[in-house]
C-alpha cells in the first residue's frame, strides 16, 4: 500500500465520522441537535449549529436566525437556552441502554441537576440522556423537551 492509498483511506474515515457527529439524527428537533452539539463542542460565538441544522434538513427556513433573534438568541447557538428555551415540565430523560445510542448525556453536574429539578430515583452514578421527541422532516420547531421561555 502506498502512502497516497493510506492517506485517501484516513480521509475517507475522517469525513464519514465527522458526517455522522455533525448530522442532525432522523426527525432531531432544532434545539435538541444545538444542545447535543453545544455539549459536544461549546459555542464559538456564532450560530454555527442552527445554521448547519436549518442548511442538512431545512433550508427553506431561510428567516430561522431572524426568528432565533426575536426571540431572544440573536448572537449566538447558547443564547437558545439562556434566552429562548428552557426545559419543559417532562422532558424526555432516560438511563435506559438506547438513550446513549438516541439521546445526549448529561455531565455529571447537569445530572445531578436534573434529577433534582424532576425528581429523577436513579442512583448518581447512572448516565442520564436527553431524548428528543422528535419532529416532522424540515421543521425548525422544537419538540415537546422545550418550553419557550416568554420575554417582555
Amino acid at each position: 500500500m502506498d502512502k497516497n492509498t493510506i492517506d485517501n483511506d484516513v480521509r475517507t474515515i475522517i469525513d464519514a465520522e465527522t458526517a455522522r457527529v455533525f448530522a442532525p439524527r432522523p426527525g432531531e428537533c432544532l434545539a435538541c441537535y444545538v444542545f447535543r452539539q453545544l455539549g459536544e463542542f461549546g459555542c464559538n460565538g456564532t450560530h454555527r449549529f442552527a445554521e448547519s441544522f436549518r442548511d442538512r434538513t431545512a433550508p427553506r427556513a431561510t428567516a430561522l436566525l431572524a426568528r432565533l433573534s426575536s426571540m431572544g438568541a440573536g448572537c449566538c447557538d447558547c443564547e437558545m437556552f439562556f434566552n429562548a428555551f428552557t426545559f419543559a415540565a417532562k422532558p424526555w430523560i432516560t438511563s435506559m441502554p438506547f438513550g446513549e445510542l438516541i439521546g445526549t448525556p448529561f455531565g455529571s453536574e447537569e445530572a445531578i441537576d436534573m434529577r433534582e429539578r424532576f425528581g429523577i430515583d436513579e442512583t448518581p452514578s447512572t448516565t442520564l440522556y436527553l431524548c428528543c421527541r422528535l419532529v416532522r422532516r424540515g421543521s425548525t420547531q422544537a419538540c415537546g423537551n422545550w418550553a419557550r421561555i416568554r420575554r417582555w
